[in-house]
């Protein structure tokens, strides 16, 4: 091989990996992020158990960052894992834990414009038992203030197609400790909004957390309270 030859191959071969490498960026893009393994507690800092979780309503937690809330949701049949796809890539979403497989847990950050629950006020929440008039059913995360909504059975992805597609909740990853029966959050799998959350909201972030408090990731444990309890009230629609 002649050295200009020897030149196109090397140059063609580099430009492959180039391409190869910024395709499995792309793909990787979505994957699971891992965060501290934090233990699940309830307002008195006892560790939450799964076994004694309501099924009716969802759990408020705060996770990874301090301002970043989080539904824990107690299905009432096993969640399987599945292929999942983010706005920046494909992802997999391992499904339920704990004995019966229906725990989950996802972002209570809505997907579409960020929208979340407060102590005030929550216009996204899980309808349980109750049947949305939006989502056409019961058991689904509906936010009121765009019409989404998105199934905690099938990787919090969005199934009312009456409304331009959303990438699915960002799923928070959990461990279930069945010696125990305690539950850990260790990451977060999906699409990450975070930074456009803290910019959107930083005035309100400030104001409620101080100075850079909003990204503090949370350690060792997370308060975790029913619904009901840690908000005002809830939208309904």
């Amino acid at each position: 091989m002649d050295r200009r030859s020897f030149i196109k191959v090397c140059g063609g071969t580099a430009a492959l990996a180039g391409l190869q490498t910024t395709y499995l960026e792309t793909v990787r893009a979505a994957e699971t992020k891992s965060f501290a393994r934090v233990k699940l507690v309830d307002a008195e800092g006892n560790a939450l158990k799964a076994g004694k979780l309501a099924s009716g309503e969802a759990y408020i937690f705060h996770y990874p960052y301090k301002s970043t809330p989080c539904f824990l949701i107690s299905l009432g049949a096993k969640a399987p894992g599945q292929k999942m796809q983010a706005d920046d890539g494909e992802y997999e979403w391992k499904g339920g834990v704990g004995p019966s497989g229906a725990l989950v847990s996802y972002s209570a950050i809505c997907a579409h414009q960020l929208s979340y629950p407060t102590k005030e006020h929550s216009p996204i929440s899980y309808t349980g038992g109750t049947v949305s008039k939006l989502a056409g059913s019961a058991g689904k995360i509906v936010c009121c203030e765009h019409d989404r909504v998105y199934d905690p059975a099938q990787g919090g992805k969005m199934v009312v197609t009456t409304k331009e597609a959303t990438q699915p909740l960002a799923a928070i990853v959990i461990e279930h400790d069945a010696a125990t029966d305690e539950i850990y959050a260790t990451g977060v799998a999906g699409g990450l909004l975070y930074d456009e959350f803290f910019r959107s909201y930083k005035r309100a972030l400030m104001a409620e957390y101080g100075p850079g408090g909003a990204k503090e990731e949370v350690k060792d444990t997370a308060p975790t309270l029913l619904m009901s309890k840690y908000t005002g009230g809830t939208d309904r629609c």
